[in-house]
């Protein structure tokens, strides 16, 4: 429901975010090694579940350097994508502002959901709280994730698209409680594992050899800055966005979550000079950069991912 609301941002920052992983293995690879290209692109537009895809590319290939590539990509993407996010945030806010004060621009009404709501495909039957624990929580997303892994084995389609696809499917008729993780106190330690997989690749490399990286790099990000904000202006023009939104959309697919609740905040703040102000602009353009940190993060980097992987 949250997509369908905010459609005009899922449009912007889906072919933005295509763009970016196109962009930096067509154009990339014309200037840099092609397997940097290639585990760069999806990388840089998704962040983490792009880079547990493509870091294989070092395996398929037999040169482990590309791993850290694509972790160097995922380490430092955020220092590009914030500043630019931030500073056009910020103006964007003023923007409204202005035509708030002119009356051209009215707020919309928002509905809160009452507490408990279902979702209207639910047709499994929520496990009463007192047996709801959190192992329990904690067995159904471990049920759901053993699926997903099965299900990659057998299609070849990685085991994380899957388990994104069932999760989603699985949460919706309500197999899965929201934000299940979190409610069975599991995600600080499922993220540490994740981060364990990731810095696991810098044992296969230097100081010298990581140095030597950087200019990739550079191109790594340029390219896909360029393409995002092209694209990102083209579409958003299209669907009645100001540029400036747009590109701060796009970029989301650079830091992703928390970055982009964080960034709305501190630029809402930086636009207003009231209370109301600032929260006029916060409720504008928070649902869009936190939706466009799903839409580029969470799907559709990890579902070009699983495509590109099979290029190496």
């Amino acid at each position: 429901k949250d997509f369908i609301k905010e459609w005009k941002t899922v449009i912007v920052v889906l072919v933005a975010t295509i763009g970016i992983a196109f962009g930096v293995y067509f154009i990339g690879g014309l200037f840099i090694n092609k397997n940097y290209a290639l585990v760069g692109g999806p990388t840089l537009a998704g962040g983490m579940v792009a880079y547990l895809v493509m870091k294989d590319v070092g395996d398929i290939v037999g040169a482990p350097n590309v791993a850290v590539f694509a972790l160097m990509v995922l380490t430092l993407q955020v220092f590009a994508g914030v500043p630019i996010a931030s500073n056009l945030l910020r103006k964007e806010g003023k923007d409204l502002i202005a035509r708030w004060k002119a009356g051209e621009y009215v707020p919309e009404k928002t509905v809160e959901e009452k507490e408990g709501t279902f979702s209207r495909f639910k047709v499994i039957p929520s496990v009463p709280e007192k047996y709801n624990s959190a192992n329990m929580i904690l067995f159904k997303v471990a049920l759901i994730a053993m699926c997903g892994n099965y299900l990659g084995t057998l299609t070849g389609v990685n085991q994380l698209i899957w388990s994104l696809i069932l999760g989603v499917i699985f949460k919706e008729i309500g197999f899965l409680d929201e934000d299940a993780l979190t409610k069975a106190n599991g995600f600080s330690w499922v993220m540490a594992g994740a981060l364990c997989s990731v810095f696991s690749g810098l044992a296969n490399t230097t100081p010298m050899g990581v140095l030597a990286m950087i200019p990739s790099l550079l191109v790594v990000m340029v390219i896909g800055v360029i393409v995002a904000g092209a694209v990102a202006i083209v579409i958003g023009k299209a669907v009645k966005f100001s540029w400036k939104l747009s590109v701060s959309v796009a970029v989301t697919a650079l830091f992703g979550f928390p970055g982009t609740f964080l960034v709305s905040r501190e630029a809402s703040v930086a636009a207003g000079e009231t209370d109301e102000e600032v929260q006029l602009v916060m409720d504008y353009i928070m649902p869009k950069m936190i939706i466009g940190g799903i839409v580029s993060v969470s799907v559709v980097s990890g579902v070009l991912a699983s495509i590109m992987v099979n290029w190496a």
